[in-house]
């Protein structure tokens, strides 16, 4: 089942649709044709790639051929596998993280309103970012210097404002305890796989659920069954 998890977000024998190769005539690619392929393209296909396929499974020459350059050139623009990992991520945590984050600022809120912010925001975004679920799920069984770079730069960080907002929440209020490791799991592998696993409610026969006009309504239905969950009624 681990393993499905994985496949369900992107097919494993599918290129991304954002790794359509450019294209360029037959032969050695040209000697300039990195620099013709944007590095947003470059990182996110390998993002995609990495979440998918893993890290032992990805090499710079499948993701060199499937942009259309030398695997010679996207080395020396992008550095080692582990260079390009790193890269990867970081774009792709820049690119969907402050949403989330910026909750813990909220302005003219109070604490449980900034974390039933914070809950809705991190359903939007986990309904947007199964490949992020992805990575996180392939990466944290095992312990890599990638986990610790997930963990140090990004994971820890929020963790921290995590709990020192439900703690200060708690202090309001009753709040049911949960951790808030588990909390974040629930949030990023159960929302998430939700709604990353598309085929797996095709089969079911309830893959509207999360078609695009459904998503809102979704999105909301799971944040507010957390809140009702993590935050008894006051009596």
């Amino acid at each position: 089942m681990g393993e499905t998890m994985v496949r369900i977000v992107v097919e494993a024998d599918e290129i991304p649709a954002a790794s359509t190769p450019v294209v360029r005539r037959r032969g050695r690619p040209a000697g300039n044709g990195v620099h013709a392929v944007s590095e947003d393209r470059v990182l996110d296909l390998a993002f995609r790639t990495f979440a998918e396929r893993g890290y032992e499974g990805t090499t710079l020459r499948e993701l060199a051929k499937a942009l259309g350059v030398s695997h010679n050139l996207l080395n020396v623009r992008f550095g080692t596998k582990e260079d390009l990992w790193r890269r990867a991520v970081d774009a792709r945590v820049a690119q969907i993280g402050p949403p989330v984050f910026e909750a813990f600022e909220a302005a003219g809120l109070d604490d449980e309103a900034r974390l039933r912010e914070l809950v809705h925001r991190f359903c939007r975004w986990a309904a947007g970012n199964g490949e992020f679920a992805a990575l996180s799920y392939v990466e944290g069984r095992r312990r890599t210097w990638r986990i610790d770079y997930i963990v140090d730069a990004y994971l820890r960080p929020f963790k921290e404002r995590l709990d020192q907002l439900l703690a200060d929440v708690a202090a309001k209020r009753p709040v049911h305890p949960i951790t808030t490791s588990a909390f974040m799991a629930m949030l990023v592998q159960g929302v998430a796989f939700y709604f990353a696993s598309s085929p797996m409610l095709d089969r079911l026969g309830v893959g509207a659920e999360i078609e695009p006009g459904q998503v809102d309504a979704r999105v909301g239905m799971f944040a507010d069954f957390i809140l009702a969950a993590l935050l008894p009624e006051k009596r």
